[in-house]
């Protein structure tokens, strides 16, 4: 899997968003976000920037948890955009709902802001996320 950004729209980005998580690429899904990108962790915390990402997403993925997309999510998500930013949610495999943000920049589309699909799975791993923040 390749960390290069390159979606040409935010659809685009959550659909390779998503077949990294598929593939349990964490550099990949480290790659899909900004450098100064921020996502909201359970408790409260955040990781943010690519390592503390990293991290994150790596504990979930070690631990064989699913985070709750496939591709049904992309068609059905929802996308507000203006200017390089842009909103997208959906409604994740849990029946909640998930909002992300986006940002384009010259190599394409980039997370920024992620709050929420890290946020419940402390639940699932039967364990806290190792503190990030």
């Amino acid at each position: 899997m390749t960390t290069k950004r390159g979606a040409q729209t935010p659809r685009d980005l959550l659909a390779a968003y998503v077949e990294r998580v598929a593939a349990g690429d964490v550099a990949g899904i480290v790659g899909s976000y900004a450098a100064d990108a921020v996502v909201t962790l359970p408790s409260g915390r955040e990781a943010a920037g690519p390592e503390a990402i990293g991290v994150a997403f790596g504990a979930v993925v070690g631990s064989g948890v699913a985070l709750p997309v496939d591709d049904s999510v992309v068609d059905a998500a929802r996308v507000i955009e203006t200017g390089s930013l842009s909103m997208v949610s959906f409604t994740g495999l849990d029946g909640a709902v998930r909002t992300m943000v986006a940002w384009r920049g010259q190599e394409g589309w980039a997370w920024v802001r992620d709050g929420s699909m890290l946020r419940d799975v402390e639940a699932a791993l039967g364990t806290r996320l190792v503190d990030v923040a």
